[in-house]
């Protein structure tokens, strides 16, 4: 079940487990739950697990390394340098203090979180190349990179990630990002594969959707409070999708979360499907999404079901519409 990852030497699961939601991105979490939701996750048969040090500022990784610390030689571990700390003293000092936070003396998997305007990105690099050769990483990547960030990334020398919103309901990456990182030999990470719960199946229309979390491009700014963009949306689009889904699900028996994971871990340069939980309990439901395959027609339904979504919110890869990406 387990592959290798692009062109490193890391053998990774197919689902990651994100380490965001632990630290009480989503909300009031105990920490005993978080715990427990690592390491039911690591039962389950992941072993590659995304956090970064904005996760409650470094609390995340300190999580990780709490739950799992003694598993450290059975783990792929993957964290991220904060938007602010990009200039080469600063990633070097936030390396060592992710490598505290996590008690281990390597990280598997490094990378810039956003793109920085303010510092030159060969700067930026630099000093992922001194880190890698002094051992504290193994690889390095980038996250949140568009089509002309990859461009500058990729004529620098070896990127071997690129982390990205992808899902069903959010599919910009394909325009240009996604067909640069098959050519390049860069494996995607997908994160909010599921929607921030939208692809978890407890909504049957867009309108139950939680207030705090309708905040992408496909929701309507005028409607919703929480959205900073200031595009009108693509709703009837995205009811149009979650309505197939559910067609799809009494049809195939299929959960949506499985039917939403299958999907994305067919599609071209996907590395990894990034999944969080808030309990054990929902952890050891992880094993399903490791095994989720589906029939090529139903794989084929899915992308038609979402093509009319992924054309009316075009290719700007920032879900969120706050410009940061190009």
């Amino acid at each position: 079940m387990n592959t290798k990852f692009g062109n490193t030497d890391l053998v990774t699961s197919p689902i990651v487990y994100g380490c965001m939601g632990g630290a009480g991105a989503f909300g009031a979490q105990e920490e005993s739950d978080s715990i427990d939701a690592l390491r039911e996750a690591h039962n389950a048969g992941i072993n590659f697990f995304d956090t970064a040090e904005a996760y409650g500022a470094g609390y995340s990784e300190q999580l990780l390394e709490k739950a799992l610390g003694n598993k450290r030689q059975d783990l792929v571990i993957s964290s991220k340098v904060a938007t602010p700390n990009l200039a080469p003293d600063d990633i070097l000092a936030a390396c060592d203090r992710s490598l505290k936070n996590l008690g281990t003396d390597y990280i598997d998997l490094y990378m810039l979180h956003w793109p920085n305007r303010n510092v030159p990105l060969e700067d930026s690099i630099g000093a992922l190349k001194k880190l890698k050769e002094e051992g504290k990483i193994r690889w390095y990547g980038v996250s949140n990179f568009g089509s002309k960030d990859m461009d500058d990334a990729l004529s620098l020398g070896e990127i071997s990630v690129n982390q990205v919103p992808y899902h069903l309901f959010f599919r910009a990456i394909e325009f240009e990002v996604q067909p640069k990182c098959e050519a390049a030999g860069v494996p995607i990470m997908c994160y909010s594969s599921l929607m921030q719960g939208l692809l978890a199946g407890k909504y049957k229309s867009l309108q139950d959707f939680p207030v705090d979390r309708a905040r992408t491009r496909m929701f309507d700014h005028r409607k919703w409070e929480q959205a900073v963009h200031k595009e009108e949306g693509a709703e009837e689009a995205g009811q149009h999708l979650l309505d197939a889904l559910w067609k799809l699900v009494d049809e195939t028996g299929m959960s949506m979360e499985e039917l939403a994971v299958a999907w994305l871990k067919s599609r071209p340069a996907v590395g990894g499907v990034i999944v969080g939980t808030r309990n054990g309990e929902q952890s050891r439901g992880l094993k399903k999404l490791l095994e989720a395959k589906a029939e090529p027609a139903v794989l084929q339904a899915l992308t038609e079901a979402s093509d009319p979504l992924k054309s009316a919110l075009g290719s700007d890869i920032d879900m969120w519409g706050k410009g940061r990406t190009r």
